[in-house]
C-alpha cells in the first residue's frame, strides 16, 4: 500500500487520494513516533493522535476494516531506514504505539460512520446540505468521534456542519460541568 502510495504520489494522477494520505500519514506518525512524541490530548501527542485518526478513516473510506496502518511501518523502514536510521531503530516501538491508538479507535469509527452514513443518507433525502451540529456534538462528545472527521466527510459530500450550534452544544456541556463542580464544593 505504502509503495503503491508512493509511485502514486509522483505521477500527476489525482485518482487515488486516500492512498496518497496514507503514505504521508505514515511518515509523519512514525517520524513522530521515532522522535518520542506519545499520542495524547494535547500539544504535539493531540496532532499526532489526529493525524492517526484521519489516516484510519482513509483506510476506513478505502475499505479496510481492522487495524492496518502499523503494518505500513516495515515497508516505510525499507524505503527510508538507511537514510533515516532512527526510524529503524524505533520501528517496534513505532509499531506497537500505531496499533494500540487504532484497536482504540477502531470501535469509535465504526459506530461514528454509522450515525454519519445515516444522517447525511437522510439529509440527501431532504436535500438538505447542513449536517446537524447537536449531531456533531454527540458524536464528539459521546462517541469520541471528533469534529473535523465529521467535517471531513461532510466536506467531501458539499455538506456543511453547522459549527454554530456544536459550538453552542458544547458550551452548554461547559456550563454544565462547571455548575457540577461548583455543587459539589
Amino acid at each position: 500500500l505504502v509503495k503503491a502510495a508512493a509511485r502514486e504520489t509522483h505521477t500527476h494522477d489525482l485518482g487515488f487520494p486516500s492512498l496518497r494520505v496514507l503514505a504521508d500519514h505514515i511518515r509523519a506518525c512514525s517520524f513522530l513516533l521515532a522522535d518520542g512524541v506519545i499520542p495524547g490530548n494535547e500539544g504535539r501527542g493531540f496532532v499526532l493522535r489526529r493525524i492517526i485518526r484521519r489516516a484510519i478513516r482513509h483506510g476506513w473510506k478505502l475499505g479496510v476494516r481492522q487495524p492496518f496502518f502499523h503494518k505500513l511501518v516495515p515497508d516505510l523502514v525499507a524505503e527510508m531506514g538507511a537514510a533515516y536510521p532512527e526510524l529503524a531503530k524505533a520501528q517496534g516501538k513505532v509499531m506497537d504505539m500505531l496499533k494500540l491508538e487504532e484497536e482504540r479507535f477502531f470501535t469509535t469509527i465504526e459506530h461514528g460512520m454509522a450515525i454519519v452514513e445515516a444522517d447525511l443518507a437522510e439529509m440527501a433525502r431532504n436535500d438538505n446540505r447542513i449536517f446537524n451540529g447537536d449531531t456533531a456534538f454527540k458524536l464528539h462528545d459521546t462517541y469520541g468521534f471528533p469534529l473535523d472527521l465529521t467535517a471531513d466527510i461532510c466536506r467531501e459530500r458539499g455538506v456543511t456542519v453547522d459549527a454554530t450550534a456544536f459550538n453552542a452544544a458544547m458550551a452548554r456541556q461547559k456550563e454544565q460541568a462547571r455548575a457540577a463542580g461548583k455543587f459539589k464544593m
